[in-house]
């Protein structure tokens, strides 16, 4: 089963799937995503995971940008370095994902996307070398690099999160429900080229 991934009503991408995909809403959070991911997991395994969604611009990254992970952290663990993680991980769990490129994104924002279970402001110190913050990316990288499973993450910007922006949420919400998410070409893509060459999230 190809699983796709999203938060929000709002972030399904629009089209009909085939019947070797499934569509999980997960609710909003790092918890929210990893236990309905792992529920549907147990009834069909997955052969490949996308993750799709909504997430801010941070150092310069515009709104309405298609950005696709080639890392993620989390940036809302807060331990000292001294203190082990466990599993081999490094402080933040840094992983690397696939750089794959796609016909319908042909120009994608690539680079760090943290996640934390905050909303950012510009009042928030988090990462001076990431292009985009959310709430899911890493939790499922991190499920996934553990479980061996392909994954790609495609989000599209809906707000400038460390400073002004042109549409508020609202207005970029009335805008999707018009249009459609933005990665909606790039998920039929995905799914009709298979996990074939997609590795799995890598620790850094």
């Amino acid at each position: 089963m190809i699983y796709i991934t999203y938060a929000m009503p709002e972030e399904a991408p629009r089209g009909e799937l085939p019947d070797n995909v499934q569509a999980i809403q997960t609710g909003i959070g790092k918890v929210l995503a990893v236990s309905k991911l792992s529920k549907a997991m147990l009834n069909e395994p997955a052969e490949m995971v996308i993750s799709v969604g909504f997430c801010g611009g941070i150092n310069g990254t515009p709104q309405e940008a298609m950005v696709m992970a080639n890392e993620t952290r989390q940036w809302d663990l807060y331990l000292h370095e001294s203190i082990p993680l466990g599993h081999d991980y490094a402080m933040h769990c840094p992983l690397r994902l696939p750089e794959i490129t796609l016909d319908s994104v042909p120009n994608p924002i690539r680079g760090r996307i943290i996640t934390g279970d905050r909303f950012v402001d510009s009042s928030v110190h988090v990462n001076k070398e990431a292009v985009a913050v959310d709430m899911e990316t890493a939790a499922l990288a991190l499920l996934c690099g553990e479980l061996n499973i392909p994954m790609v993450s495609i989000r599209e910007v809906s707000d400038i999160a460390d400073g002004p922006q042109g549409m508020n949420h609202m207005e970029f919400i009335d805008y999707i429900n018009e249009k459609g998410p933005a990665y909606s070409d790039a998920v039929r893509e995905l799914i009709d080229r298979g996990p074939a060459g997609i590795p799995p999230p890598q620790r850094m």
